[in-house]
């Protein structure tokens, strides 16, 4: 009862902190111009955006899709698709940040011999993904950091990489997890034991699969490539006149951005952030503004497909092998 009363109070905050912030952002902007932009957006552009956003889901898909073959998991490639936007729809629209790898970790457990071994390749995918969005972050702010803003958050990604680092070195280390098994005898944890211990060897798995590891990385600097294309051609289809280079430096630092919890899947911050680094490329805010809002709309759009496929298919997971 606690449990859920802390949760439902964490999300009323995350909605309140969503909405304070969108109300903050809309006092700082010319609320007429961001009207007109939205009425005359090209809706030919925003089909492009819509498209390269949805390569981006194409290529997590894949990225999921290798780290599922390491471990000798052959699952067929459109099912694991239709997972993956499932996951997307529920992380969008559940009051859970995990919400949606729960949803793809459940979808996919068929496909493995273990439920610890589906938990584990979206854990794994999970943080390949977030490494590889901080990484081209830091690097697009060493480019670009001037400020004392933008050093100091410069300096927060580099310590939250090396401590993630540092965090997966020690994970790994089997001997120095073995000091800690007593915490497995606690209360309330002792009946979960033999559940953790599969899903800690699970992940530790990976380690000897370094070649899959390393290709899924290169995926997540294909999927900011694609993000930085969904970004543009919305800019080109709200008429914003601007080069394509500052997308590839500050795309990655709102994707880090975004990912702090503070609010309800990233609205408010997302579009703060927009405002705060698209300003130093010479868009005002509105135009800043415009252009974080119909981005976090494209995402969302793409995730309803997520929503559709799942009232089409529902939880008939192996629907794709029974027609072959």
């Amino acid at each position: 009862m606690k449990q859920a009363l802390k949760k439902t109070l964490l999300m009323v905050l995350r909605i309140m902190i969503s909405l304070g912030l969108i109300g903050w952002i809309l006092l700082k902007v010319d609320r007429r111009e961001l009207a007109e932009s939205l009425k005359s957006i090209d809706l030919w552009y925003l089909a492009a955006a819509f498209l390269a956003y949805l390569i981006v889901n194409a290529l997590c898909t894949w990225r999921w899709q290798i780290l599922l073959a390491a471990r000798g998991i052959r699952a067929g490639y459109w099912r694991l698709f239709r997972y993956f936007l499932n996951g997307l729809f529920f992380g969008n629209f559940l009051p859970t940040t995990v919400g949606g790898d729960l949803a793809r970790a459940y979808l996919v457990v068929d496909d493995c011999n273990k439920k610890s071994e589906a938990l584990a390749s979206v854990l794994v995918d999970r943080f390949i993904g977030l490494f590889g969005v901080i990484i081209t972050g830091i690097v697009g702010l060493i480019l670009v950091a001037k400020t004392g803003e933008e050093l100091s958050l410069l300096k927060v990604m580099i310590i939250v990489i090396a401590a993630a680092l540092l965090f997966v070195i020690l994970f790994l280390n089997k001997s120095l997890v073995k000091k800690f098994r007593w915490m497995l005898k606690l209360p309330l944890i002792e009946k979960a034991e033999h559940h953790l211990i599969d899903f800690y060897h699970s992940l530790y798995a990976y380690r000897t699969h370094k070649k899959e590891v390393f290709w899924a990385f290169v995926q997540s600097l294909l999927v900011q490539l694609f993000v930085v294309f969904t970004a543009y051609f919305i800019a080109i289809s709200l008429d914003i006149t601007i080069s394509i280079i500052p997308f590839f430096l500050y795309m990655p630092v709102i994707g880090a951005v975004s990912m702090i919890p503070l609010s309800v899947n990233g609205w408010g911050l997302q579009e703060g952030a927009f405002i705060v680094f698209f300003g130093r490329a010479g868009l005002n805010h509105s135009q800043a503004l415009s252009l974080g809002f119909v981005y976090h709309l494209v995402a969302v759009g793409i995730s309803l497909l997520g929503g559709l496929l799942w009232l089409m298919y529902g939880s008939r997971k192996k629907q794709d092998d029974l027609r072959k």
